[in-house]
This record gives structure tokens, sequence and C-alpha cells, in this order.
């Protein structure tokens, strides 16, 4: 029996990794597929769209991945260039392209925290030197700029604990069902009620948590 188990939980490992393998292969070939489209925008000399596929690779994200470097080094080049010729428009759009990357790739941490840092304090600086019609906005450069960069760096995202608290929660509700299932329901169907309280006391719970973190988080 023990012995079954074990080859029962290997075989699931097994497949586990297989799937894992599998999306990463996926992840990476068509995160260096965007990077090679890139490369051929960048020596047609179309840097809007080298930014575009550059940006593309950069969603491709997968740890350690060559070609999620790349993309960013490749983005922040683009967009540092392209400020120092006064093309603004291009800027704007390589550095939003960097900021969009760094928030869509989020979870628990940020992994191009500093990235994303830059991207904002340039969006705000661009952002603030644009063109303003006629008296519409009277403050300082340096005011409007720091307005942006707060508003740039305002954390909308749900936060962390809430987020964890959610997964323990739905596990806790699902583990909850399947005690009572596996323990207070008898072979021939019928409910022992004593044995589905800690059960039914960790569903309970759980149910309560997740609701609480939907609100929190």
């Amino acid at each position: 029996m023990r012995l079954s188990v074990v080859l029962g939980a290997l075989r699931g490992l097994a497949i586990a990794g297989f799937l894992v393998g599998a999306a990463s292969l996926r992840v990476v070939a068509a995160g260096e597929r965007e990077i090679a489209e890139s490369t051929d925008a960048l020596r047609a000399g179309d840097a809007h769209a080298a930014a575009l596929h550059a940006r593309r690779a950069a969603g491709w994200y997968a740890p350690g991945a060559p070609h999620v470097r790349v993309a960013y080094e490749r983005l922040i080049a683009l967009a540092t260039a392209a400020e120092g010729l006064g093309q603004a428009d291009t800027a704007l759009f390589a550095w939003r392209a960097v900021r969009t990357a760094a928030l869509e790739t989020r979870w628990l941490t940020t992994p191009h925290a500093e990235d994303l840092d830059l991207a904002n304090a340039a969006i705000a600086r661009l952002s603030a030197a644009a063109p303003r019609p006629p008296g519409t906005r009277t403050e300082p450069a340096a005011a409007v700029e720091r307005q942006h960069l707060a508003a740039l760096a305002r954390d909308e995202a749900p936060r962390v604990g809430w987020v964890v608290a959610l997964v323990g929660a739905f596990a806790a509700w699902v583990a909850g069902a399947v005690w009572v299932v596996r323990r207070a329901v008898t072979v021939t169907g019928q409910w022992v009620w004593p044995r589905a309280v800690p059960g039914l006391a960790v569903c309970a719970a759980g149910v309560a948590v997740w609701l609480l973190a939907i609100w929190q988080a």
C-alpha cells in the first residue's frame, strides 16, 4: 500500500514537472521570437515596432529567461535614445512599455521593480515637459512632474497579505469539505455528525476568511 502511494506521488510529480517544463519552453520560445522580430525592426529603422515587439517579449516572463532581460534593456535603450533626440512620443511609448511589462508580470513580488521605478520617473518627467494648452495648467513643470510621479507610483494592486490569505482560505475551505465527505459519510451514505464538526468548522472558517480577503484585497 505504501509503495503504491509513493509511486503515485512520483507519477504525479513527473506529470507536473513535464507540464511546467512544457509551459516554460513555450514562454521562452515565444519570447525569443518576439526579440528576433524586435531586432529585425531595429535593423529596419522602425523604433516603434522594435519597442512593441520588445514589450511583448518582456510580457513572456519566466524567471531567469534571457529574452526578458534583453527586452527590458532594449526598451530602456530605445527610450533613452529617443529622449536624447527629442522624440518624446517614441520615448514615452518605450517607457510606458517598460512600465506595463513590469506591472503585468508582478505577483507576490515585482521582479523588475527597479525598471518600473525608472520608467515611472521618466514618464513623469516627459509628461511634465510636454506642451500644455494656454491657461490649462499654471503649476511649474517640477510640480507637475511630482504629481505625475505620485500618480504613477500609487500601488492599486491587491495587497500581498490578503492575496495569500485568499489562497489559504480557499485551501481550508476545500480541505474542510474533503474532511466532511471522507470522515462524516459512511459507506452506506449515512451522516455521522460528530465526525463532521471539525471539517465543517474548518470549512466555515475558510469561507469567512475568503470573503474577508476578497473585501480587503
